[in-house]
């Protein structure tokens, strides 16, 4: 009989064997697990975390000079097909995200077909395209209402759940998967700020590039320690956490591979947020802003997204976006916007990534839930 061990995911409790994956009942159907999601819809921590990030936008919204009247006229005037080709051009990014997703599984030996059980027991059976995409989504949704990244290990248990796959080692690919994303991001920023500033490069600006590229040492300081350091790590994790350590280290580690598509992917995926913040610019009727501007804002407050202080970043994205383009905006980069255009840009953008995802995430996670 294979060992069991008890992996904690959330909340909710869920068995994994010592072979990595989850083989089906005699009955040919996974037994039902308490989905760990439900549990955080509206507990304290998750309640706490929304109100600390309305706190903190209320609290930038009061430090700057805006006029609520405005604002309710500036986005009534909103070009309404403007305004949804953003819409449509986000929610585009989910396949390419999966896509890549699907590159990184096939990276660690998770492709249909393929051993998935390590003896030969049985072959796996992954979701398909549009599968990994809901389940992308559905990890993006639980980002938005819960604090802490929790999102990333939903999609962890998603995937072991409907593939029997192992959780550690999917974790470890979505970790991969979060470092490319945090180079790239810093990368792209760089760029986007000898662009945009030039010569001219305010403190704060500065500050963030700083704390970016903090970021950038520590992961791949990490990177190495676990690469070169891997067997010495393991010795100091208890013995029963030991094999789950190990997984997780060849799921991270080993997703590193066939880096030319894998980049790929992640470029479409941030040119489209880049898009889509333009796209709002636009249906707003800011046809002036720079191309390396709105690249900044939209890259600088992806990053913001990552804080697991408050769901998605609630409250620092929205204040972000707000003081980039009136940073940009006193130094004449950033032609007809004011405290007012910077909220209207805001509130829009957010509409989209945030209180549209939290909709379509309620409405997907009840139908897969039934399904």
């Amino acid at each position: 009989m294979t060992e069991e061990t008890l992996t904690k995911v959330g909340t909710a409790a869920v068995l994994e064997p010592r072979n990595g994956t989850v083989p089906p009942p005699a009955g040919g159907r996974p037994p039902e697990e308490p989905d760990p999601l439900s549990k955080r819809f509206l507990n304290l921590r998750t309640l706490v975390s929304f109100v600390i990030g309305l706190a903190i936008l209320g609290f930038v919204l009061s430090r700057v000079d805006v006029n609520v009247s405005e604002i309710r006229a500036r986005l009534a005037q909103t070009s309404l097909p403007l305004f949804i080709g953003a819409l449509l051009l986000y929610y585009a990014t989910f396949p390419i995200r999966a896509l890549r997703w699907k590159r990184l599984l096939a990276n660690v030996g998770y492709a249909n077909g393929a051993d998935g059980h390590g003896d030969g027991s049985g072959q796996l059976r992954l979701p398909t395209t549009g599968g990994l995409a809901e389940i992308v989504l559905l990890s993006w949704f639980a980002n938005c209402i819960v604090p802490a990244k929790l999102g990333d290990a939903y999609r962890a248990y998603l995937l072991k759940s409907s593939a029997g796959v192992s959780f550690s080692k999917t974790f470890g690919t979505i970790l991969a998967e979060r470092i490319i994303d945090m180079l790239l991001l810093f990368s792209l920023l760089a760029i986007a700020v000898v662009i945009a500033f030039s010569g001219t490069l305010p403190s704060a600006i500065m500050s963030i590039m700083q704390a970016g590229l903090v970021l950038v040492v520590l992961v791949i300081a990490g990177l190495m320690v676990m690469r070169h350091l891997g067997g010495v790590i393991a010795r100091f994790v208890p013995r029963r956490f030991r094999h789950h350590y190990t997984m997780f280290e060849q799921g991270t580690l080993g997703s590193f591979r066939a880096m030319p598509l894998v980049l790929t992917y992640s470029v479409a995926s941030w040119g489209i947020e880049a898009g889509r913040l333009w796209l709002v610019c636009w249906s707003l009727g800011l046809f002036g802003l720079s191309p390396a501007i709105v690249l900044f804002v939209a890259l600088a407050s992806a990053l913001l997204t990552t804080l697991p202080i408050t769901p998605a970043g609630l409250g620092f994205v929205e204040s972000a976006i707000v003081g980039i383009l009136l940073l940009a905006a006193n130094l004449g980069l950033a032609p007809g916007v004011d405290e007012n255009v910077a909220a209207s840009v805001a509130i829009l953008d957010r509409v989209i990534s945030y209180w549209s995802l939290i909709v379509t995430g309620v409405i997907l996670y009840i139908v897969t839930r039934k399904r």
